[in-house]
């Protein structure tokens, strides 16, 4: 009889303790996705264009030059063209040749200007987020009353959600305007009977004489068609969150026959973790359809955090039997806001919210 009554002693007495586990739904309000660009500050010529102004290789119409052409050139000889005569000259073509005079033709020179403007925008997003998650609770029941009793206990959550985003903030044209200057002079041969083309004269051997200076100049612009060249950003955003509530939990239970009603409050601490993604692209396409990628940026954050906080909770459950009990809940925490920035976008939103779920009890 006495080692019976030892061994009742050692048994773990576990009444009054009970289990709870479920899963759960949280609202968390107040989200806020701001998101700039890098493409707006992006100082380039590839998105301007470059302002070029190139000279004619013809030269000036006075002096002795040595002057190039598309089809030939003429340039001063060995003797520095005395006289404003020269053997150092050449051409391509025979058709330039009319009577005693030979005509060069140069479209070396040309103006390239751009029109360009953009329009960038700060986007924003506001509106609420969803997580979801397990939770776990041990609590110990005191008894109070038939109808009222209390219990303190620890309930653990967790919830989580990732979410991604995908935008253009940044638009651009540019319409690029070429004038090409056209220049045709006229050279005397001064009775000199041109070699058969194509001919290239020697700077220091004596050959064929011609003018060393243009008698005749004609100048002409040629307008090239606009070429117009559209520009846009594409960003993409990725954030995962995660959120591990620890929650020391005083409740006060009504019971009516199978029925109950809990409420429950308390301190929480909030354990979270995130990730966000950043990446840029800064497109460009002309007219003719064909695209290409100017610039990308890319940016990446992580990390970890514990935030305090409170919640209350509501409660209607039923019990099944001495042990088993079924219940709904809905709860409300309070913790300050989250903010995050990655990349050229920033995230905020309140770490408090609404949850609602369903959970099961065993009650020893």
């Amino acid at each position: 009889m006495g080692g019976e009554d030892v061994s009742e002693n050692k048994r773990l007495n576990l009444s009054g303790f009970s289990i709870e586990f479920g899963y759960s739904a949280r609202s968390f309000d107040g989200l806020m996705l701001s998101v700039d660009s890098f493409s707006r500050n992006y100082n380039s010529t590839k998105l301007t264009g470059e302002i070029i102004s190139v000279d004619p290789s013809a030269g000036s119409f006075e002096g002795l030059l040595d002057r190039s052409y598309d089809n030939g050139f003429v340039r001063k000889d060995g003797t520095g063209s005395i006289g404003e005569v020269t053997w150092f000259w050449g051409y391509d073509d025979i058709s330039q040749v009319d009577q005693d005079v030979i005509v060069f033709t140069d479209t070396s020179g040309k103006d390239v200007d751009h029109q360009y403007s953009q329009i960038t925008d700060l986007y924003s997003e506001e509106g609420s987020e969803r997580g979801n998650g397990p939770m776990f609770s041990l609590s110990y029941q005191f008894k109070g009353s038939e109808s009222l009793s209390y219990s303190a206990g620890l309930n653990i959550s967790n919830v989580r959600f990732d979410n991604s985003w995908s935008l253009s903030n940044f638009s651009a044209v540019r319409n690029t305007e070429v004038t090409q200057y056209v220049i045709e002079d006229s050279y005397n041969l001064l009775g000199t009977v041109p070699p058969e083309p194509p001919y290239t004269g020697k700077f220091s051997e004596p050959g064929a004489l011609i003018e060393a200076v243009p008698s005749e100049r004609n100048e002409s612009f040629k307008n090239s068609p606009t070429k117009r060249f559209q520009f846009n950003n594409q960003i993409d955003n990725n954030f995962e969150f995660s959120m591990t509530s620890f929650s020391p939990a005083l409740t006060l239970s009504y019971g009516l026959k199978n029925f109950f009603l809990d409420f429950g409050f308390g301190p929480t601490v909030n354990v979270i973790d995130w990730k966000s993604n950043y990446s840029e692209n800064l497109k460009s396409s002309d007219q003719n359809g064909e695209s290409n990628i100017l610039e990308n940026w890319s940016d990446q954050s992580s990390g970890d955090d514990v935030v305090l906080g409170a919640f209350l909770q509501v409660s209607a459950g039923l019990n099944i039997n001495n042990n088993w009990s079924l219940k709904a809940f809905t709860r409300k925490d309070w913790a300050k806001d989250f903010e995050n920035e990655v990349g050229a976008s920033r995230i905020n939103f309140d770490l408090g919210g609404m949850s609602a779920g369903m959970s099961a009890t065993f009650s020893f």
